[in-house]
């Protein structure tokens, strides 16, 4: 891959603060300091998200300051993932700092200007990216739109129109989490990505707040560890949401469906991880600690089958 020359001066985060003018979010600094994204992959894996809290140790310490991210290391990441790198840079930038990347190889700044991730808007002639776009969080219609003109394209295997509303109800609900239990102070942001090659159609929705384990905290629920905590929550009809609202059917339409599809649903939420990979379950702890919450969705699109709800009396079921 080509890299960027010394006469670029770096490339600018995408202003997404959603409220804020461009003008609006540059404040005065009082120093520079440069990090090191000290990887050469960021996927959506356990590894992946272990660099991504990593950055976020790098540069959350600091406060008024023009912080450079070298990325000379850089060769691949998963462009879905632009919508945590905002998450990570929007944190940033609350406590006055501004961000910018320096020796970000040629095709990586490509895909993620594609994506909307960075500015310098790119077209994406194979139609293969799904925006990277923030939502305040009582923006709950708008991401529903987003989802559905985005995320069940064609390639994705054939679903019965009850299961493809449960299946979107699914999505909305991962909404609905960040909206009633983050209490973040930045938009949640969301982006997508079809890999023709890999047969993969991957989904990511990004938050940063308190956390799952913060949320279940406040409701009296406290675990030994964040992953416990997450593995907790993705049980079936387990909740910490207040009053006459259920929770739980959406993320298990997703589960089910993952488990089927041979996809993956993952989960990072401060310092813990929790992964569905087709049937199998795992767990982590990470060094450090990822600002909010990340649910990403990963579906299969080499599965030929048709899926159909298997039951009216259990929509949790599909089949």
């Amino acid at each position: 891959m080509s890299k960027t020359t010394a006469s670029w001066r770096g490339a600018h985060w995408r202003p997404q603060d959603v409220q804020l003018s461009h003008e609006d979010w540059i404040t005065p600094v009082t120093r520079d300091v440069m990090v090191t994204l000290g990887t050469r992959e960021v996927a959506a894996d356990i590894a992946g998200f272990q660099a991504l809290a990593t950055l976020h140790g790098q540069i959350s310490e600091y406060e008024h300051t023009k912080i450079g991210i070298d990325c000379s290391s850089l060769r691949w990441i998963d462009a879905q993932l632009g919508a945590c790198l905002m998450t990570i840079v929007n944190s940033c930038r609350e406590k006055g700092n501004e961000v910018i990347i320096y020796n970000i190889s040629f095709n990586i700044q490509t895909i993620l200007k594609k994506n909307k991730t960075l500015q310098g808007s790119l077209s994406d002639n194979y139609g293969t990216t799904i925006p990277v776009t923030g939502f305040k969080l009582d923006n709950e219609v708008e991401f529903s739109r987003y989802c559905s003109s985005n995320i069940l394209r064609p390639e994705v295997p054939k679903m019965s129109r009850g299961l493809r509303e449960k299946f979107l109800e699914g999505l909305d609900e991962l909404f609905a989490n960040s909206s009633l239990h983050s209490k973040a102070k930045i938009p949640v942001f969301a982006g997508g990505q079809f890999f023709p090659k890999k047969d993969r159609l991957t989904f990511v929705i990004s938050d940063a707040g308190q956390g799952i384990s913060g949320s279940l905290g406040a409701a009296g629920l406290h675990f030994s560890s964040t992953s416990d905590a997450i593995d907790w929550a993705m049980q079936m009809n387990n909740s910490a949401r207040s009053g006459d609202i259920p929770g739980g059917l959406g993320l298990g339409i997703l589960q089910e469906f993952v488990k089927l599809n041979g996809g993956c649903l993952l989960v990072c939420s401060h310092d813990g991880y929790w992964e569905l990979r087709g049937n199998r379950v795992s767990k982590h702890d990470l060094r450090g600690i990822f600002p909010g919450t990340a649910v990403s969705l990963e579906i299969n699109t080499a599965d030929t089958r048709s899926y159909h709800m298997a039951s009216r009396v259990n929509p949790h079921e599909i089949w």
